[in-house]
């Protein structure tokens, strides 16, 4: 399916796994110039060289990065703007959680919760956002889940993340939006 998206630079947290795994090869597939942002060094090399492969139009990169630090994500959008020269999209996929109950759960695995669901956007979207209003264009796509919405037994951190994802992004994207990111 040809979406109109040859050629554009997105950048994708947590690409080399699971959704996003099947996001990058989705991209990659349009002929988009992909940046797997993964901590995971093997697995994103892996899925990086899978979407390659798949379509010679498409550039596909992996760089190591920890979405839960600021310096990190800054690093990583900064080189991308160099090779790319812009950034076009940002899909904050990253998420985590241990199935367990909420008083059953050790203080690591909550703030580890928040690190990795709620920051990362935070983190993401603080340092991108003022390239694509510079530019006046871009979109970032957050994925949530209905456990933000409705709260998930045995997830109850997790759905507090996922809750203040869904509802960063309706916030950011009104401040924005006048700007032309979506």
């Amino acid at each position: 399916m040809e979406l109109g998206l040859k050629g554009k630079s997105v950048i994708v947290t947590g690409g080399g796994s699971n959704i996003g795994r099947a996001i990058v090869l989705a991209l990659a597939s349009e002929g988009c110039h992909v940046t797997i942002a993964e901590i995971d060094q093997p697995q994103g090399e892996k899925v990086a060289n899978e979407a390659t492969a798949m379509n010679a139009d498409a550039k596909v990169v992996f760089i190591q990065t920890d979405v839960t630090d600021h310096r990190q994500v800054k690093n990583m959008a900064d080189q991308v703007i160099r090779q790319e020269g812009a950034i076009d999209g940002l899909v904050n996929n990253v998420g985590w959680t241990v199935d367990r109950l909420f008083l059953e759960k050790p203080r690591e695995e909550w703030e580890k919760e928040i690190n990795l669901n709620l920051w990362s956007s935070i983190n993401c979207m603080s340092t991108i956002l003022p390239h694509m209003v510079d530019r006046g264009n871009g979109s970032i796509v957050s994925i949530a889940s209905d456990a933000g919405r409705m709260g998930e037994y045995r997830e109850a951190v997790y759905s507090a993340c996922k809750g203040g994802v869904i509802a960063l992004t309706k916030a950011v994207s009104r401040e924005v939006g006048r700007y032309g990111v979506r």
